[in-house]
């Protein structure tokens, strides 16, 4: 896959509908969606950390507003002003197939799916019927955006994970596959068969820091 603002749009659709928000709208040269929750009022992305990105910062003085980039963290760190607060860094990974063969789920634990907004969440219980992985896929204009996945510490390193991620990949069927991963789950993926299409950092205008300088 090309990375490019129509690649991010199909990325931050399926983000935005498993959240039951508004789809993005284009911009000042990148993305925007109005999420409305008390910690994180809105996002911006963009595909780096350019005129755009820096136009766009320029204005924000209100807390609580997101910036993201396919850019490292060190790049968006120079791009914008220090009361800009950098977060971990991201990962942003495509596959282009299913994948091959399904990882058998641990004795002892069971499947379970609903819908929910617009995304197909899986869920992996214990035989105490406690969740111990859980994630969701959105499927929007031939693209499978995979999302929230993650595995409860005392559930993990038993291969819950792979098996989770099989289960989500027979719900994307024949669809381009997107996902962003954290440091952590960028390795699983990778031996999963993903690709890293770019690293994807966030900037946030955090509470304490002035509006401007």
């Amino acid at each position: 896959m090309h990375l490019n603002l129509d690649l991010l749009e199909r990325w931050l659709s399926g983000w935005s509908l498993a959240r039951g928000l508004p789809l993005p709208q284009r911009e000042g040269g990148g993305l925007v969606v109005e999420v409305g929750w008390p910690e994180q009022l809105r996002r911006h992305v963009f595909v780096d950390a350019g005129a755009a990105l820096q136009a766009c910062a320029a204005q924000i003085l209100q807390h609580r507003v997101f910036l993201k980039a396919a850019v490292d963290v060190e790049t968006l760190r120079h791009a914008l002003p220090t009361r800009w607060a950098i977060e971990r860094p991201r990962y942003l990974m495509s596959r282009a197939t299913p994948m091959a063969q399904a990882a058998p789920l641990p004795a002892g634990y069971a499947l379970q799916s609903a819908i929910e907004h617009g995304a197909h969440i899986i869920r992996i219980v214990d035989a105490d019927g406690q969740t111990a992985a859980t994630g969701g896929v959105v499927l929007h204009q031939g693209t499978a955006i995979f999302d929230r996945i993650e595995t409860a510490p005392a559930h993990r390193r038993k291969g819950l994970a792979s098996a989770l991620m099989h289960a989500l990949d027979a719900v994307a069927g024949d669809a381009d596959r997107l996902l962003v991963a954290t440091a952590e789950g960028r390795a699983l993926y990778l031996s999963l068969g993903w690709q890293e299409l770019a690293p994807y950092s966030t900037a946030v205008l955090a509470e304490g820091q002035p509006g401007d300088d």
